[in-house]
């Protein structure tokens, strides 16, 4: 019975032992770890940099709108014709146009053209002048003035021929001296007619070069005044400057054609955004540099490259929604042209604001 109780004591000492002894371990190895951990925070840490994500890279904000390249062409009628009505709009909105085409036509058009016509008909007519001119009198008037001078020489032949046979009757004394002298009388006339007759030939037959000058100057005259006549047709017709399409038509046919002018147009297969950004980062701005834009009627982001910083410091024209910003900030226009990809998603959306970011 001693000897079962004793065994059992040695037992319970064996267990108690060995939970002292684990116990000690556990708190050994607690007292080691802390103290390794002091040892590596108190040297110093070289963590490695965290790469650089486009949102966190160096960039210019700012707003800015979206626009043609070439910015908006406003047509309207010329100055100087007052009062012009549309007669004739040949397009409509979100057409293309090619450059040098007809867009619409003004009520003195007509006029204009009935202007050009009789002009050129002066011109015409000048041509043919100088052409009679250089050409001299006609052939048949040449012939008749050669008749009349072979007539008159034959004439004068025969008073010749008369005046020799009185002359030798007036010295044989059978002709008195007054007779004679109304054969010489004769054939005096007849000599000063053939020696006119022959100067008119002449007359007819010469070329003055001062008759060519005066129908060269009627020609040149009638011509300025067909280009004269041209020209105020070009203003009554309205013509695309430049290819593009038409984004506002703003008179319709039959109105007076007012401030607004007739139509809007613009280059819609290349479009830019203007960025205006403040004067104080402007110096940081480069051509080349790339760009993000972003507003609400986007589906995604666009992007787009720096093509040109301006020159003049301005006020904003792109104001902000929030109520109390800077609305007489100076600013700088910067030109943004777009990636040909993001052209198909802003072709409609010219003058919308837009959110730029520029890459530094």
């Amino acid at each position: 019975m001693l000897d079962r109780f004793q065994g059992k004591v040695a037992t319970v000492k064996g267990r108690w032992s060995w939970w002292i002894l684990g116990t000690g371990l556990a708190a050994g190895l607690v007292v080691l770890g802390r103290w390794v951990y002091l040892q590596v925070m108190s040297q110093p840490a070289s963590e490695p940099r965290p790469a650089m994500t486009p949102a966190s890279r160096p960039m210019v904000a700012a707003l800015g709108r979206i626009q043609p390249e070439g910015d908006v062409i406003t047509l309207s009628a010329p100055s100087s014709i007052e009062g012009a009505r549309l007669a004739e709009l040949r397009v409509k909105e979100g057409e293309v146009v090619q450059a040098g085409q007809v867009l619409a036509t003004l009520d003195t058009t007509r006029k204009r053209q009935v202007e050009v016509q009789l002009a050129a008909s002066q011109v015409a007519i000048a041509q043919a002048r100088l052409q009679q001119v250089l050409a001299g009198a006609k052939t048949g008037d040449i012939q008749a003035q050669r008749a009349e001078i072979a007539r008159l020489e034959a004439e004068l032949q025969l008073a010749q021929t008369d005046l020799r046979r009185n002359q030798q009757l007036f010295q044989e004394g059978a002709i008195a001296a007054a007779d004679l002298d109304r054969f010489r009388l004769r054939v005096e006339t007849l000599q000063k007619q053939l020696q006119q007759a022959k100067a008119v030939l002449n007359s007819v037959q010469e070329v003055r070069p001062v008759d060519v000058q005066l129908a060269k100057a009627q020609l040149a005259e009638a011509r300025q005044r067909l280009a004269l006549a041209q020209v105020e047709l070009d203003l009554s017709l309205i013509r695309a400057p430049v290819p593009g399409r038409v984004l506002k038509i703003h008179a319709r046919v039959g109105e007076t054609i007012g401030n607004a002018g007739i139509l809007d147009l613009g280059r819609t297969d290349r479009m830019l955004v203007v960025a205006e950004v403040y004067e104080t980062d402007v110096p940081r701005v480069r051509v080349g540099q790339r760009a993000v834009i972003t507003a609400a009627a986007l589906p995604a982001p666009v992007r787009g490259t720096v093509v040109e910083v301006g020159w003049k410091v301005a006020k904003k024209d792109v104001l902000n929604t929030d109520p109390v910003a800077d609305v007489d900030a100076r600013v700088v226009e910067v030109k943004i042209a777009l990636d040909p990809a993001a052209t198909p998603h802003v072709q409609r959306l010219t003058n919308m604001v837009v959110n730029v970011r520029i890459e530094l």
